[in-house]
């Protein structure tokens, strides 16, 4: 069974503060595109809270939660409407966090779950990883679900360079296991951020599993008119036996 699984954030409104750093995080996000020749559309909403006050003075905007090792818990709730005659909405909720131990130890943990309106589908994910210096981490994560099991490892970090613009990246291999057969999936992903305001992004990834195989490459873009608020929009097509592309756009507040 195909699963769309998409979490992002919309701006809902903006506070006005003055202050940089920030405790909470709140969106919602809209989503269109098309899979296998059938058209969707959808909103969903997210939310996160971190224990502490992010210091935002670190980096770009976007990286501040990763760049102040911060511990946090979130949720995500996202429903898919496919334009097809009395099919049913497609819901998916995610809960998690991620914690960061003054040893830079990293713990993460999800729990997700997909209500295609005749079945359910719940994914649980571990994941313990460690800082490898203040601007570089690697996770190594077991998620599994009803008949997938997957492990994967993933490595983000973010380089300075010159008049403040700064580079991200992240590499992610991943094997999967499922009831028929295993296989394998690479994604590799950047981010140039031209300032602590403004990034633009270009990910790819291949997955090959039994006789299924897809490509995915997307480009997105990240932009915070002011501290408290980020604007985002994401492109992506999906070759292969996923066949079907898609954009969402969206933003979030802090406070």
């Amino acid at each position: 069974m195909k699963k769309i699984v998409l979490a992002s954030a919309i701006a809902l409104a903006a506070t006005g503060q003055a202050y940089a750093d920030y405790q909470f995080e709140v969106g919602g996000v809209y989503t269109d595109g098309e899979i296998s020749s059938v058209d969707y559309d959808g909103l969903g909403v997210a939310g996160e809270f971190h224990f502490d006050k992010v210091d935002t003075s670190k980096g770009p905007l976007a990286e501040a939660s990763f760049l102040d090792k911060s511990s946090f818990v979130n949720f995500s709730f996202i429903s898919i409407e496919p334009d097809v005659a009395n099919a049913d909405d497609v819901d998916t909720t995610n809960i998690g966090g991620r914690f960061v131990t003054a040893n830079n130890i990293i713990i993460e943990a999800d729990w997700a779950t997909v209500d295609t309106g005749n079945d359910d589908d719940d994914t649980i994910r571990v994941g313990v990883g460690t800082y490898l210096n203040d601007n570089t981490d690697v996770v190594v994560s077991y998620s599994t679900d009803d008949d997938t099991d997957v492990l994967d490892a993933t490595f983000h970090g973010l380089n300075s360079l010159s008049q403040g613009a700064s580079v991200g990246y992240d590499v992610t291999v991943a094997y999967i296991d499922t009831d028929d057969d295993s296989g394998y999936q690479i994604g590799v992903g950047g981010t140039y951020y031209f300032n602590n305001m403004f990034g633009l992004g270009l990910n790819a990834s291949v997955q090959d599993v039994g006789d299924y195989s897809s490509d995915r490459i997307g480009i997105s873009a990240s932009f915070f008119p002011n501290e408290q608020v980020e604007l985002l929009a994401t492109i992506f097509d999906d070759g292969g036996d996923a066949d079907g592309n898609g954009l969402l756009i969206g933003g979030a507040v802090r406070f």
